[in-house]
């Protein structure tokens, strides 16, 4: 996965008011890694119709660490449990989207004990904390395991896929600013590319997403 064209520099988000929270918090909404153009939290879908993975026991987990919301961009099974953790003492207010619906909302004073909400709506969370504009998340609550992150190196790997043909998406929140969509908080514009892809038997295939563009949705 790369970035496709000049990265612009990173900003910083100015915080005036809270003083639990760093005075200056790094944007890390575009992630990138200079030397390769490698292009961090972008959601790699793989196109199927079933639905073949069931809560793991796996762990997962949604942190406030120095005022961000951490990761950035994961992907849940569908039905299993998130955890809502407060790490940094600041006081946060979570609000769970899904399009025009909320999930579920939040609050997390500091020192409070996680707090566990279930992801049984398949489809993309968006996020919020209340109190802080900066902060945003992503969760991909998915039926199957067709699903991948890319991490800081741009990479990512989908296993277990039947052989078959497939279209494949990459998908970002974006990076250019939505002036049309402004309000207290920053929008972007959504980038995605699809491509088609061949899986063979015993092989592995290779898919380079390098020319993301704007996308209607997310």
């Amino acid at each position: 996965m790369k970035f496709p064209g000049e990265t612009p520099p990173r900003n910083m988000f100015a915080n005036p008011q809270d003083h639990d929270c760093p005075h200056g918090i790094p944007q890390n909404h575009l992630i990138v890694k200079q030397e390769t153009r490698g292009l961090a939290n972008a959601l790699v879908l793989l196109d199927r119709k079933d639905s073949r993975v069931m809560p793991s026991l796996l762990k997962y987990e949604l942190s406030t660490v120095a005022c961000q919301l951490k990761p950035r961009m994961q992907w849940v099974p569908q039905g299993a449990s998130l955890a809502l953790t407060n790490k940094d003492g600041a006081e946060h207010h979570l609000i769970a989207y899904r399009k025009s619906d909320t999930l579920f909302d939040v609050k997390l004073p500091g020192g409070i004990a996680p707090v566990r909400r279930p992801l049984v709506v398949a489809g993309l969370y968006k996020l919020n904390c209340g109190k802080h504009p900066w902060e945003r998340a992503w969760i991909y609550v998915s039926p199957h395991d067709s699903v991948a992150v890319t991490d800081l190196q741009g990479s990512f790997l989908i296993k277990n896929v039947p052989p078959g043909g497939y279209v494949i998406s990459a998908r970002h929140e974006g990076w250019d600013l939505d002036t049309a969509n402004q309000g207290t908080r920053p929008e972007y514009i959504p980038m995605a590319q699809y491509r088609e892809v061949v899986v063979k038997k015993g092989q592995t295939s290779e898919v380079i997403f390098d020319n993301l563009t704007g996308s209607l949705q997310f």
